[in-house]
């Protein structure tokens, strides 16, 4: 059995410390445990997965399957269950089995990254956000979602003490304008507008439908939150990087984050103001990781918004 873990799992796995490496020491145990549990065959290990090992499978009659382990507690995997329960395939990947206590998850299998697609930027935007829209109208009554709270309260906490962990310099002013905003959208927030929020919608996070009788894309890996349509939308002005390394960066992000307000109605400003939070927050999360290079992809980017777009 091919028991191989992405980089950037390996590397999350090293950051949990002692955690990490029993969760590597006994992950062929749960992986073989998993498949009997299920009636799965091993078919081969599946690329990506940050925070977890992916493996194919097949059932009793042919159909293949994606199981996951993660390497999360027990709380935070109850929590990717809930939202993908809540959700029950709209927008989101469907689920057929999963065991918190063990880290478990069988879905159904899909496609390819839409990263890996040949669609424009803006396409790839514009898919994301409707799978995102689908997921929004999701029942959240009665699920073990975490709340928003916590997030803004993780992001906070992330925001002041990891960057005094790294051996790399940070702004302190920029570190001070996020956590500004991550309080004045505490302020402004109403708990009865949460959603079913994914929390890390990305262009590898959504992958294309295989069944042809369906099209579009679904998203993975939710973080199982209720919280602010907002949020969702900041990320997808931190994802797509690459697109900011042009002449006027600042007027590609609000180009974005104009295009996102007008398609779902939600409010440009909170969408910017998310974005940036998750912007230095990534760059923050990258450098502790050990990508500096692309650390500074987000900080930089930071800046030029912060010289452009003081009052954000």
């Amino acid at each position: 059995m091919d028991i191989q873990l992405s980089d950037a799992a390996q590397r999350r796995a090293e950051l949990l410390g002692t955690s990490g490496q029993v969760w590597i020491q006994e992950l062929p145990h749960k992986v073989k445990e998993a498949l009997n549990q299920y009636g799965l065959t091993f078919l081969t290990a599946v690329e990506g997965g940050s925070e977890s090992y992916l493996a194919l499978a097949q059932d009793s009659i042919g159909i293949q399957r994606i199981l996951k382990v993660l390497m999360l507690s027990d709380a935070e995997v109850s929590a990717k269950k809930a939202g993908l329960r809540a959700a029950n395939g709209r927008g989101y990947v469907r689920i057929l089995e999963a065991d918190a206590s063990k880290g478990i998850v069988v879905m159904e299998r899909l496609g390819s990254p839409i990263a890996e697609s040949k669609l424009t930027i803006q396409s790839q935007i514009s898919q994301v956000t409707r799978a995102l829209q689908e997921s929004w109208q999701a029942d959240t009554n009665g699920q073990e979602l975490v709340p928003g709270e916590r997030k803004a309260d993780w992001l906070e906490n992330h925001l002041r003490h990891t960057p005094g962990k790294i051996g790399m310099n940070f702004d302190p002013k920029m570190i001070h304008r996020a956590l500004d905003l991550i309080e004045n959208r505490r302020a402004a927030w109403l708990r009865e507008e949460f959603v079913l929020a994914h929390g890390d919608p990305h262009e590898y996070n959504t992958l294309a439908v295989s069944n042809e009788q369906a099209a579009g894309y679904r998203l993975v890996d939710p973080d199982g939150m209720a919280f602010k349509a907002a949020y969702d939308l900041g990320i997808l002005l931190r994802n797509w990087i690459d697109t900011y390394r042009q002449a006027d960066p600042v007027g590609e992000l609000l180009r974005r984050a104009i295009w996102l307000s007008e398609e779902t109605a939600v409010a440009k400003n909170d969408i910017i103001s998310w974005g940036l939070v998750e912007i230095v927050s990534t760059g923050i999360h990258l450098a502790e990781l050990g990508y500096v290079g692309e650390a500074k992809d987000y900080l930089q980017l930071d800046e030029a918004v912060a010289i452009r777009l003081p009052q954000m």
